[in-house]
């Protein structure tokens, strides 16, 4: 992430130059628009550091992906890319709104053992593969005003947002291994190891083991929090500029809905292998307030 940051200072002080050079300015007036095209590179490296390293114990990880803190933080993130729009009421204020999107798809793989060739070969060393996928993906819409100082070439900006997110996802379990009338325990990753609620799966439905094979919310996550920013925009041609600022999402409320996970496992009462959905979590609501969501911001404004 650092390398990335050093790279964007580099370029953006290579524009500034020639913006110098070329004597190009810039004054804004009451019902001027402009659009803007926004990336933030740190929140793709946020997504990038939630994927395990090699060897990672798949079950904190995924239990840790899947708990309510990590689901609801994605929403306070800076969009890893935007659309915005703002207007001018003054030569120094404009009003903004703002379209954003983020997401993640993880595919984590681990190998297990290859019960059928087990049972030909004991001594067989094959292997197949478990896999989770977890998708979580989050849309954005912001509201706010900025404030600009400094020269026609060079302006100091900085901002405040009403920010509202909103994000859905979940989680399938594929299996290596399958679950049959006669491999009522298959070997499958560390995650799926019986815990908590399986217990009434033995008392009401006869099933001895089971393992997840979906986790979902019953609806949507939603927060509303307050957005900052403050950073600088070079002007490369009288209409067009490129910025570059610091974001953070100092305070959010979210709310999560009901969670369910859907499991499977071997019936000794039907002689079948069922599927159950059960409860994970009642639904919950968070106060996420600091810095940890800092950001850095990438803006492509075209001035009308």
């Amino acid at each position: 992430m650092k390398k990335y940051i050093l790279t964007i200072l580099a370029a953006l002080f290579v524009c500034a130059n020639g913006v110098w050079a070329q004597g190009n300015v810039s004054n804004h007036k009451k019902g001027d628009w402009g659009i803007s095209i926004t990336f933030n590179p740190a929140t793709l490296g946020y997504k990038m550091s939630c994927q395990p390293s090699p060897g990672d114990f798949a079950g904190e990880y995924i239990t840790d992906l899947a708990g309510s803190p990590k689901q609801m933080f994605i929403l306070s993130q800076d969009p890893l890319a935007a659309i915005r729009a703002k207007y001018y009421t003054n030569d120094k204020t404009a009003f903004r709104m703002g379209f954003g999107f983020n997401g993640s798809v993880v595919n984590y793989r681990e190998y297990v053992q290859n019960d059928l060739a087990v049972a030909l070969n004991p001594e067989s060393q094959n292997k197949v593969t478990d896999a989770v996928i977890s998708r979580l993906n989050s849309l954005s819409l912001s509201f706010g005003m900025e404030q600009k100082v400094g020269s026609a070439k060079i302006k100091f900006v900085y901002g405040f947002d009403i920010l509202y997110a909103v994000a859905g996802g979940r989680m399938v379990f594929n299996y290596g291994n399958a679950m049959t009338d006669i491999n009522h325990v298959p070997s499958s990753m560390p995650i799926t190891a019986p815990q908590g609620t399986l217990d009434d799966f033995q008392s009401k439905l006869g099933i001895d083991y089971a393992r997840p094979v979906e986790r979902y919310n019953s609806g949507y996550i939603h927060g509303l929090g307050l957005q900052a920013d403050a950073g600088l925009e070079f002007f490369l041609t009288p209409k067009i500029a490129l910025g570059l600022s610091m974001t953070f999402t100092p305070i959010m409320a979210t709310f999560q809905p009901k969670t369910y996970a859907t499991y499977e496992g071997f019936s000794k009462n039907t002689g079948k292998v069922e599927n159950v959905t059960d409860m994970v979590s009642p639904g919950s609501c968070a106060l996420l307030y600091g810095t940890e969501n800092l950001g850095c911001r990438i803006a492509l404004t075209y001035y009308l």
